[in-house]
């Protein structure tokens, strides 16, 4: 097995424990924002969700080499209703993300890459989708201890 093919994998395999995550969350608290302190608010697992499908989709359109315009690509986000459909955009997109990855060459790991923060190397831009949807796993397994779920779901693939 390549690096590459190692690294698609670990983005396949955390898009499918975050769809675990957001499937075993309660329906009623799919929406549900986790009140703060003073105004803030958390954002909702299906919120999550499609912050990660449009995060996927950005960073395999940036490994491609296409522009890449992140502001329209957030503010086009898709809005969720339901987990299922969350899931099923959040799989193709790991995917779509997965399969940038594998077609990178060493080369490309030394590379510098336009990104919307600035300048980033290949080597960094392949670990930022996994890692965002590492973080927002986590997110979403803490909105569920918000609202009483003291189990911790873990994912099958996890074993």
């Amino acid at each position: 097995m390549t690096v590459g093919e190692f690294q698609a994998r670990k983005i396949e395999r955390i898009a499918e424990s975050l769809a675990h995550f957001i499937r075993t969350t309660r329906p009623d608290r799919l929406t549900w924002e986790a009140p703060g302190e003073g105004e803030a608010k958390g954002r909702t697992a299906l919120v999550q969700a499609s912050e990660c499908v449009v995060t996927n989709r950005l960073f395999a359109a940036l490994l491609r080499g296409e522009p890449v315009d992140a502001p329209a690509a957030r503010a086009s986000a898709p809005v969720y209703q339901d987990a299922e459909t969350a899931c099923a955009d959040l799989t193709l997109s790991a995917r779509e993300l997965a399969g940038a990855v594998r077609e990178l060459t060493d080369a490309d790991l030394q590379r510098t890459f336009a990104f919307w923060r600035g300048a980033a190397s290949g080597e960094s831009l392949v670990e930022m989708g996994y890692r965002n949807m590492a973080y927002h796993a986590g997110q979403i397994n803490f909105i569920q201890t918000l609202y009483g779920d003291a189990e911790f779901h873990a994912p099958p693939t996890w074993i």
